[in-house]
């Protein structure tokens, strides 16, 4: 009997041992990391990426950029979307990570000169930009029905979908008008 005693004692001794370490290790753990401050984490979306940087050092939060992805509507450098989604109470010291905008996709507007409308047109969609307004003007160089130049001007980089003007050719200016010489004038001054 007074070995079961001395047993259960010893056993009983461990359980107490085992339980105020387990607790005091995790009170000092918890004081040392600083496990018990929390903070609200903040709404990043639409801020510029090094402002919310500034935002989460004050809150003692880390930022990193998880991802970049192109968007129409929101600007490059600004922030799309977060992890942890904010409002919600966290750790200190905790990573936030968040999603930034590289702008719109920039696309290289193509050469559309000496194309007709509809050559201009498909060449634009292949690219991802549309034809846009269209304007006539007389032209010793270039055939009628055929573009002069695109405004933008081609080789330019736009964000895709936009549209692209173009300047057609009426052709060469009628010999029969009796404003020829001044109307070829006018559009020697503006081929120079």
């Amino acid at each position: 009997m007074a070995k079961f005693k001395a047993f259960f004692l010893a056993v009983v001794l461990l359980i107490a041992l085992f339980l105020i370490g387990f607790f005091g290790i995790n009170i000092i753990m918890k004081f040392i990391i600083g496990h018990g401050n929390e903070v609200e984490v903040p709404n990043l979306k639409g801020m510029h990426f090094e402002v919310a940087r500034k935002t989460c050092k004050d809150l003692n939060l880390y930022l990193e950029k998880t991802d970049f992805i192109h968007d129409d509507q929101i600007e490059k450098g600004k922030i799309i979307s977060q992890e942890p989604h904010p409002g919600i109470m966290t750790k200190e010291f905790r990573k936030i990570e968040v999603v930034v905008s590289e702008g719109p996709e920039m696309v290289r507007i193509p050469f559309l000169e000496n194309l007709t409308l509809s050559a201009a047109k498909l060449k634009l969609e292949n690219v991802g930009l549309k034809l846009g307004e269209k304007k006539y003007r007389y032209s010793d160089e270039v055939e009628a029905d055929k573009i002069i130049y695109s405004q933008p001007f081609a080789d330019e980089l736009i964000p895709r979908n936009s549209s692209v003007d173009v300047v057609v050719s009426l052709g060469k200016l009628p010999q029969v008008s009796d404003k020829r010489e001044e109307y070829k004038s006018l559009l020697d001054q503006l081929n120079e």
